[in-house]
């Protein structure tokens, strides 16, 4: 799956975390805007994203424990990616906004 070579790519490259695919959960949903939370996809960011849109999460709990969370907005139709945020311990540390 894309993402999840992308998720473990990324956890490797950008925090220095080793993940085994076989660790890494998945799941996908799709959200109206007034269904998030703001700590998820800050206003000004929402207002540049599709209503509703697919929200996908890949999850992974590494050795010490600590939970690692990307959460991505793609395209439905060319499944490219509008905006991704990482949580990591229930705090967010990055969020990019892929539209203008």
């Amino acid at each position: 799956m894309l993402h999840m070579d992308w998720f473990v790519r990324t956890m490797k490259r950008t925090f220095n975390v080793a993940v085994n695919i076989d660790e890494v959960g998945y799941e996908a949903y799709e959200f109206y805007h007034e269904e998030l939370d703001n700590y998820l996809v800050p206003e000004e960011h929402l207002e540049k994203l599709p209503n509703p849109m697919l929200f996908e999460t890949l999850m992974y709990v590494d050795p010490k424990g600590h939970e690692w969370i990307a959460g991505l907005v793609v395209s439905e139709k060319t499944r490219e990616r509008l905006y991704e945020v990482w949580i990591k311990d229930g705090k967010r540390i990055r969020a990019h906004l892929y539209v203008s």
